[in-house]
């Protein structure tokens, strides 16, 4: 299992951790930020882990004490800003979890001993002593009820934060899981497709993998290259296997218009081939139709790369141009092998 996959399933334990313990009642809101601290860190969400550090160590406040107004966004974007019933004014309450834990424990152990037993007094103001304690004890009791119950409120917020927390990356992750098994099962199919070109193609796949795995940013802008010549020269194999024996220049479309297919010119070759072939495979209709509007997007990409920002180049973009010329290479290449071994012409 690789570094990539083992954060995954890390993560997603913790995520379990986080779901089952607050759903079972059997894990503390301090311990269940501690895990979507972990889970932050293991799928480098950058957001998360700013926000959690804040629940862990405390919103950041100004010279003057006033919370920071990025501390202020983030309170109020998980839910901790309440509106005062006094002056309707909104306010934040910046109490950490493992804080209101702590109070809130301390406050039943108080309510619990609060109490009169053992208390006694004598003679003629007796029963007016007695009269007042008992409305003190009952005054200081209901106000510890009502802190307590504003804590417990309060901490079931944050409570309710961590779990959808660990909840989105839970589903995210899964997700990701099975997407990584629908890929590799498509990517199982594409291989056979890919093991029908030539060699020299071929090649060209293991040049675009050595690239990447340089990690020199430099090499990124090259990667582009790489693709658009691997798909010039798939272009050009189908070109050839489906319409061997034509010459003209210009290829006439089903709307009529004339497109060069001449040279270089490999985006309209894939185009005459598409349209050639439609008819053989009418079920494969959205397929072509695929096809043709991600050799729109891989022009627009070539357009980029031939603009000359290849500093601007960064590896994400490098790996979206790979990905997505797999794909479409892989769609391709199955529609036109299934539209010739479909009228016994293999190749």
């Amino acid at each position: 299992m690789g570094n990539f996959a083992e954060r995954q399933a890390q993560a997603l334990e913790a995520c379990d951790r986080v779901i089952n313990g607050i759903e079972d009642e059997s894990i503390k809101t301090y311990s269940a930020l501690i895990q979507c601290m972990k889970i932050a860190r293991l799928v480098n969400d950058q957001d998360g882990q700013n926000w959690l550090k804040y629940e862990y160590d405390g919103y950041p406040t100004d010279k003057s004490g006033h919370i920071t107004q990025e501390g202020w966004n983030l309170c109020v974007r998980h839910g901790r800003s309440f509106v005062s019933s006094k002056d309707k004014e909104t306010y934040v309450f910046i109490e950490l979890a493992a804080e209101l834990e702590e109070a809130i424990e301390n406050t039943r152990i108080a309510i619990k001993n609060y109490t009169t037993q053992g208390f006694s007094v004598s003679g003629e103001h007796a029963f007016l002593a007695t009269e007042r304690m008992n409305a003190d004890v009952h005054k200081n009791t209901n106000e510890l009820l009502s802190n307590n119950r504003k804590n417990e409120r309060r901490l079931s917020i944050l409570k309710s934060q961590y779990y959808n927390y660990a909840l989105r990356w839970k589903i995210d992750l899964q997700f990701g899981k099975s997407a990584k098994r629908i890929f590799d099962e498509y990517q199982e199919r594409v291989s056979l497709y890919f093991s029908r070109l030539k060699i020299e193609t071929l090649r060209k796949l293991n040049a675009i993998e050595d690239l990447m795995e340089d990690g020199n940013p430099e090499r990124y802008s090259q990667v582009i290259t790489s693709c658009r010549r691997l798909w010039c020269d798939v272009a050009k194999q189908l070109f050839y296997y489906v319409l061997p024996e034509y010459k003209e220049r210009f290829f006439k479309t089903k709307s009529g218009a004339d497109i060069d297919i001449s040279g270089d010119h490999y985006n309209n070759q894939l185009s005459a081939v598409i349209e050639t072939l439609h008819e053989r495979a009418a079920r494969n209709t959205l397929v072509g139709s695929e096809i043709i509007y991600l050799v729109d997007w891989m022009e627009q990409i070539n357009k980029l790369h031939n603009s000359g920002v290849h500093a601007e180049m960064t590896r994400e973009q490098a790996m979206r141009c790979i990905i997505h010329t797999y794909i479409a290479l892989g769609d391709l290449l199955g529609f036109v092998i299934e539209c010739l071994e479909n009228n016994n012409k293999m190749y």
